[in-house]
C-alpha cells in the first residue's frame, strides 16, 4: 500500500526538516545534551530545546547501516532487514494483566506467564521474533527488564526486542547477553537482542529512555525508535501533521543513536494512533490505522531506513471467528504496509492485556494470511503470453505446461492444500477458532520444557542478577 506520493514525502520532510531547525526537540538527559551540541546541535535562546540543523541528519542518514541483523541464538533464526520477499513478526508486549478469552476472566501477569509466552513462541513457527508479552510485574523495578530478558533467553532462541530506561540498565542487558555470546564484542557483531526506544511526543526524549538509548548504540545493539504520538492529544489532529511529527521525532533519534556512535543499527518506528477525543485514550482500532502505518513505512523507505511500523493481530475480533480462514481478510489488511517488522499477536484490549489463546489463534490466522503478502513475480514467464494466446484457441489454461509448472509456487489454496481446501471449506461455530487455540495453547505448554541456554550460562545469568539485587 501506498498513502503519500513523492511530492507529499516530499513536503513531510521538509516540514521535519524546519520543526528540528527551528522548534528543536526536548532532551531531558544533559549528557546526551551534551553530546549533541558538541556534534553540532545548538540549543534555543532559553536553553530548554535541542536544534538540529539538516546537515547533522543529512551525516547521520549518511552514516546509518542501510540494512540491520537481528540475530537468533542459532542462525537459522536470524532476521536481515530490509527483507521485501517478507514481513517478519512478533508478538505484542508489555500487557500487564491475562485474559482468558473463553471466559472473559482477568488476572495480574507474573514472571512465569512471561516465561510461558516465550515457551509458546519458540514452538510457534509463524512468529519470528519475541517481545516480552508481559511484565515481570512482581519483580523490584530495577530488576524488571534484566529478568525479563533472563526469562526470555531461557526458554526462546529467537530474537528478543527489549528497553533500556537507563544507562545502567543497558549496561546491564548488555552484560547479560554477553554471557550468551561470549562477550560484548561478539554481541555487536550478532546482537540476539534490540531496543525499544521511544521518544515521548510531542518531541521529547526523556532522560533515563535517551540514556539508555546512547549505552545501547554504542554497544552495538540495534535501536527501534517507535514513536507513539496520539493524533489530537500528544500530536496533531490531523494525518499529515502527526506523519510529519513522528517523522521529526525518528530523524531526531537517528541523530542521537549516530552521534553516540557512527553506523549504529537503527530501525525507523512507529505505534502511532489517532487519538478518542471523548476518552482521552489511543485507539488501535480506528480506520485511520492503516494511513499512518503506511505513511510512516513511506517515510522510512524514503530514507532508505528499515522500518517496523506495522501492527498485527485480531484482538478481540477473534471471539467471533469459526475458523482461521475468517481472519484472513483481518490480518492481511494490516500488513499491506510497507514495513519490515511487526507486532501484536496475542494482545487483547488495546494491547494492555495478553492471551495464551489469542497469541496461538493470531499465528494460525498469520500463517496463511502471510501467503497474501509475498513478493509476486512480474516477469514474461509469469505473464506468459503463449499460454494466453494458445488457450484462446483451445480454451484449455489447465492442461498447459505453464499452468502444470506453476501452480502450486502461485496459488495459495495449492502451495497450502491441506490447511486451504480443508479449513476454508468447514464452518465452524461463533468462537470455535478460539476455543480450538485455547486447547493447542493447552497442549503446547504441557510439553516438556526445552531450555535454550546451558546450565552453565543459565548459573551465569543467575549469578549476575544476584550481584544486582545485592
Amino acid at each position: 500500500m501506498e498513502f503519500l506520493d513523492k511530492q507529499e514525502t516530499e513536503k513531510i520532510h521538509s516540514a521535519s526538516m524546519k520543526v528540528l531547525n527551528e522548534v528543536g526537540v526536548v532532551v531531558l538527559s544533559s549528557n546526551a545534551s551534551e553530546m549533541l551540541v558538541s556534534a553540532g546541535a545548538r540549543k534555543s535562546k532559553d536553553g530548554k530545546r535541542i536544534l538540529i540543523p539538516e546537515e547533522m541528519v543529512k551525516s547521520s542518514l549518511a552514516s546509518a547501516p542501510k540494512s540491520v541483523l537481528l540475530a537468533g541464538r542459532e542462525r537459522r533464526l536470524d532476521i536481515m532487514i530490509p527483507s521485501p520477499e517478507r514481513l517478519w513478526t512478533a508478538n505484542g508486549g508489555e500487557g500487564i494483566f491475562m485474559k482468558n478469552m473463553l471466559t472473559g476472566e482477568t488476572r495480574p501477569a507474573n514472571s512465569d506467564d512471561l516465561g510461558n509466552f516465550a515457551r509458546l513462541v519458540d514452538q510457534l513457527p509463524a512468529i519470528d521474533f519475541f517481545w516480552p508479552m508481559v511484565g515481570a510485574l512482581e519483580q523490584p523495578v530495577q530488576m524488571k527488564v534484566s529478568v525479563e530478558l533472563k526469562i526470555c533467553f531461557r526458554f526462546t532462541s529467537k530474537h528478543i526486542q527489549t528497553a533500556a530506561s537507563s544507562t545502567e540498565e543497558g549496561r546491564q542487558l548488555i552484560k547479560l547477553a554477553s554471557i550468551l555470546t561470549g562477550g560484548p564484542q561478539e554481541l555487536a557483531k550478532r546482537p540476539i537482542f534490540s531496543a525499544i526506544q521511544c521518544p515521548i511526543s510531542p518531541l521529547t526524549f526523556e532522560e533515563g529512555l535517551t540514556d539508555g538509548q546512547v549505552e545501547l548504540s554504542r554497544g552495538g545493539i540495534p535501536v527501534v525508535a517507535m514513536s507513539a504520538a496520539v493524533a489530537g492529544l500528544t500530536s496533531p489532529v490531523t494525518i499529515a501533521g502527526t506523519i510529519a511529527q513522528i517523522n521529526a521525532e525518528n530523524l531526531a533519534s537517528l541523530v542521537i543513536t549516530q552521534v553516540a556512535r557512527k553506523g549504529a543499527p537503527f530501525v525507523y518506528s512507529s505505534d502511532s494512533s489517532p487519538g478518542d477525543l471523548q476518552t482521552g485514550s489511543i485507539d488501535y482500532g480506528a480506520l485511520e490505522m492503516p494511513l499512518f502505518r503506511v505513511a510512516a513505512g513511506q517515510m522510512g523507505r524514503h530514507y532508505g531506513l528499515p522500518t517496523m511500523v506495522c501492527g498485527v493481530g485480531l484482538e478481540d475480533v477473534s471471539a467471533d471467528l469459526g475458523n482461521a480462514w475468517e481472519g484472513v481478510p483481518f490480518m492481511t489488511r494490516q500488513a499491506l504496509v510497507p514495513s519490515d517488522l511487526a507486532s501484536g499477536f496475542g494482545g487483547v484490549e488495546q494491547a494492555t492485556g495478553a492471551s495464551y489463546e489469542q497469541l496461538v489463534a493470531d499465528a494460525w490466522v498469520w500463517d496463511l494470511a502471510r501467503e497474501t503478502i509475498r513478493e509476486f513475480v512480474i516477469d514474461d514467464d509469469a505473464i506468459s503470453f503463449e499460454t494466453i494466446r494458445d488457450a484462446s484457441l483451445d480454451r484449455n489454461f489447465v492442461g498447459k505446461k505453464h499452468t502444470i509448472g506453476r501452480f502450486r509456487k502461485e496459488g495459495i489454496a495449492y502451495r497450502r492444500p491441506e490447511a486451504a481446501l480443508k479449513n476454508r471449506a468447514k464452518v465452524g461455530a461463533r468462537g470455535s477458532l478460539i476455543k480450538k487455540a485455547f486447547e493447542e495453547a493447552t497442549r503446547l505448554l504441557k510439553q516438556p520444557t526445552e531450555m535454550r541456554v546451558t546450565k552453565d550460562e543459565l548459573r551465569q545469568m543467575e549469578d549476575f542478577l544476584k550481584s544486582m539485587s545485592g
